[in-house]
């Protein structure tokens, strides 16, 4: 099992290592898909849709890990090894790399974000900028540097933005195609067992 090591702040976060392994895997996942299938637009739609799902699954696993754990308990141990840093992080650098994909569907092959409503560019803008701003706060030189209660605030808002642009996203296509469905499900089960964490901790 990975070391854990500890912020300023108390909060525990896996060792660089198997963050590291997370991403070069997805990477060679990545280019073995371009390799296989050559440099096309198909080939960038399925790398762009393969980091979409995995971003969502790594995001919910960061955003309920707390929420599962209480709800588990004692089943549940092995989640502290699991934090939500760690998580969080992978889904930091998925995403980013999806986005770097859609940059280069947009210059390559097809105009994507000519095609994005004004609102939605917002959003998902903004989403972007919590984004790096809470995998800036994950590391000891950007922890020391922000207070305990501004970290849990900007990490929990941004939190709830993230999910929220997520579900606006998926609910929209979920209309049009049923294999939406599971990543619509997994982010409301997620956020009802944030909601009843939260409505434990206030009745106690």
């Amino acid at each position: 099992m990975a070391k854990v090591s500890s912020t300023n702040n108390g909060r525990g976060l896996w060792e660089w290592d198997i963050i590291k392994l997370v991403t070069i895997l997805s990477i060679l996942l990545f280019l073995a898909i371009f390799y296989t299938n050559g440099f096309n637009e198909d080939s960038t739609r399925q790398v762009i849709r393969l980091t979409a799902r995995f971003a969502v699954v790594y995001f919910c696993l960061a955003f309920g890990a707390n929420a599962f754990h209480s709800w588990g308990k004692n089943s549940f141990s092995w989640w502290l090894f699991m934090n939500r840093k760690f998580w969080g992080i992978s889904f930091a650098i998925i995403h980013l790399i999806h986005l770097g994909f859609l940059f280069l569907l947009q210059i390559y092959f097809h105009p994507v974000f000519e095609q994005a409503a004004l609102t939605s560019l917002l959003g998902g803008g903004l989403a972007y900028v919590f984004l790096i701003l809470m995998l800036l706060t994950s590391f000891p030189f950007f922890t020391k540097r922000i207070s305990k209660a501004n970290w849990k605030r900007l990490h929990t808002f941004g939190g709830y933005w993230i999910w929220l642009i997520f579900m606006i996203s998926y609910s929209k296509r979920v209309i049009h195609e049923i294999d939406y469905l599971p990543q619509v499900l997994l982010l409301v089960s997620v956020l009802l067992f944030r909601l009843r964490k939260i409505y434990k901790n206030k009745k106690n």
